[in-house]
């Protein structure tokens, strides 16, 4: 039985939502010795959870997981200075627990969904301790910086560029969640190989959901966290203008830019749409499937553009049409693979255009070709055990598996 050490670097971790915590299981359940280091849990709502302290610097287990967590700041969902101080203070109280937790390491990887400078403590242990590094980039700098609003400037320009160089050429390995990232960071480090990892779909138990939407009506739904960065303003401005008939469009979920949307809907007078509120994870398959047509938008930004959202894993499964209003990745994806249509994100003529269009289309085909070309994407290019089996390669490359 392979005892190795393997220490996970992260910004969240159970008890907060993210595919980290099944990659962290699967570790385990392979017989890995897994220990994390990340902050105590606030995501997404900016405050401690209920249950735990915000101590300097605690011990924790789950599974059989080693939780090294410690300090973090607060209140960073209203405030961008208090979200800077939350990465700062990663960095800062990061680099020192990971020095004292040592050097007894086999590996450490870098789940990089939050900031680049997370992968700074790891780099920091490496630098110590020389243990190998693997990096999993799933939110792409520079780009993610300027999407957040940051001005393209010096001397942060330089900045930014100095922290990208150096996370990029102190790691072993590169992977990333799409595959666009990869020309992002090749100039960063030249010639180096980039490995695709893409999200795959976490399986859980699916329950009925308390939410049942009217068999009489064609639903239009979004469901997820709701940001500035998921474009639901210019999708309600093309809802608008769609006019459709006996339509409602459904937003499930919570989110910084919930109550601007809500204000949008009242001061416009925006008909049928309905605020649904937050779901436990479990039921929201039932609310899918529920549903006509999947609403998938992004804003139109060079980096978010690039990502392979993980919501596209949960609509595959449900199997049906799906609605993109974006460009970038997953607008090829949904073309490529004739999973339904895409609008531009910046333009609510073409996104209430392509509203009706898309009702048109379903009224006239059935929904079997496209949950056919769904789950076969599953099964191929978002497959678990394919993305977990060139991880585990380059992790512990004295696998069997690894030598066939």
């Amino acid at each position: 039985m392979c005892m190795k050490r393997i220490l996970i670097v992260t910004e969240i971790f159970h008890p907060e939502n993210g595919l980290v915590n099944d990659f962290a299981l699967e570790l385990v359940r392979r017989g890995y010795q897994v220990e994390v280091l990340t902050q105590h849990p606030s995501y997404p709502y900016g405050k401690i959870f209920d249950g735990y302290t915000n101590d300097y610097y605690s011990v924790q287990t789950w599974e059989g997981i080693t939780i090294h967590r410690f300090k973090t700041v607060e209140g960073y969902r209203e405030s961008k200075i208090r979200k800077i101080l939350k990465y700062w203070t990663f960095v800062r109280i990061g680099k020192k627990i990971a020095r004292k937790i040592g050097g007894n390491y086999d590996h450490v990887l870098v789940y990089q969904t939050g900031p680049l400078t997370l992968a700074l403590p790891a780099v920091a242990l490496k630098k110590k301790y020389g243990t190998p590094l693997t990096i999993w980039t799933f939110d792409i700098w520079p780009d993610a910086v300027y999407a957040y609003g940051f001005p393209k400037v010096f001397p942060l320009t330089s900045f930014l560029n100095h922290i990208i160089r150096k996370v990029y050429r102190n790691s072993d390995n590169i992977l990333v969640s799409s595959r666009k990232f990869a020309d992002v960071i090749d100039p960063y480090v030249p010639g180096r190989k980039i490995d695709y990892a893409p999200n795959w779909l976490i399986s859980e138990p699916k329950e009925p959901a308390t939410l049942q939407l009217s068999p009489d009506t064609f639903h239009f739904t979004f469901a997820g966290n709701i940001s500035v960065s998921q474009n639901l303003g210019n999708v309600l401005s093309g809802w608008k203008r769609a006019e459709l008939q006996n339509a409602d469009l459904n937003i499930v979920g919570e989110g910084s830019a919930l109550d601007r949307l809500k204000r949008q809907v009242l001061e416009q007078n925006i008909p049928n749409v309905r605020f649904h509120g937050r779901y436990p994870s479990c039921q929201i398959d039932d609310i899918l499937r529920q549903s006509d047509v999947l609403v998938l938008p992004l804003i139109s930004d060079p980096g978010i553009q690039k990502t392979e959202p993980f919501k596209l894993q949960s609509y595959l499964q449900a199997g049906k049409p799906i609605f993109g209003v974006l460009d970038g990745a997953a607008h090829e994806i949904i073309e490529e693979n004739r999973l339904g249509l895409c609008a531009s994100p910046d333009n609510p003529t073409d996104i209430a255009q392509k509203f009706a269009e898309i009702r048109k289309q379903v009224a006239q085909d059935t929904y079997r070709d496209i949950d056919q070309r769904a789950h076969r994407l599953l099964d191929t290019r978002f497959n678990k055990e394919t993305t977990l089996a060139k991880i585990f390669c380059l992790i512990d490359p004295e696998q069997k598996t690894c030598k066939s």
